[in-house]
């Protein structure tokens, strides 16, 4: 049996065995990923390009002592293809979560500030494409889409701190976003 899956808030009637499905839809653009656009919501892993290291602070948990440090990699075979539509945020209440790519392929990252109540401000959603050679730290608490990628496949070395709490709050969104962009990106830089 195929399952129907309606995001929270969304509106639906029957008129006979007709169903009418409406809901609300945000668009936006991607922008390349740039220290500079992303510093609200954590940090780009990339070299700077000046000297043999590029250190970069991050504390990935909070002084808790029932956190213990994860690292593992995640394999994405297919890869995204624009437009894409985004019903789904997720963030992390107790580490940062870093995503550091193995193959050099680009992949999308969506993510929002919080409103004074910590819900999502959708409206100041941002989407960025991260090239090659570009890795991303999500600061604790930051809503993000799941891991979408341009070109597969693709695989990343994701770092964060787990507990025996909630480590992932997903939140199904009554509003989609929508992400528009231009060709694909498996041509010539891949």
């Amino acid at each position: 049996m195929a399952r129907q899956w309606y995001t929270a808030g969304t509106r639906c009637g029957i008129q006979g065995n007709v169903v009418h499905v409406s809901f609300k839809q945000m668009r936006f653009s991607p922008e390349s990923l740039t220290a500079e656009a992303f510093q609200p919501f954590g940090k780009v892993l990339e070299h700077s390009g000046a000297g043999r290291r590029h250190m970069i602070e991050s504390n990935f948990s909070q002084k808790e002592e029932d956190l213990r440090q994860a690292i593992w990699v995640s394999r994405l075979p297919d890869a995204a293809q624009f437009p894409l539509v985004i019903d789904q945020l997720e963030r992390h209440p107790h580490s940062h979560q870093a995503f550091i790519p193995l193959l050099e392929k680009p992949f999308l990252v969506v993510c929002c500030p919080d409103l004074p109540d910590g819900a999502p401000d959708l409206a100041k959603t941002r989407a960025f494409i991260a090239d090659r050679g570009q890795g991303v730290i999500y600061r604790r608490n930051v809503w993000h889409a799941g891991l979408r990628v341009l070109a597969a496949p693709a695989e990343f070395v994701v770092v964060m701190a787990l507990s025996d709490k909630d480590d992932d709050v997903l939140l199904d969104l009554e509003t989609e976003l929508l992400i528009e962009g231009g060709a694909n990106r498996e041509d010539e830089r891949i």
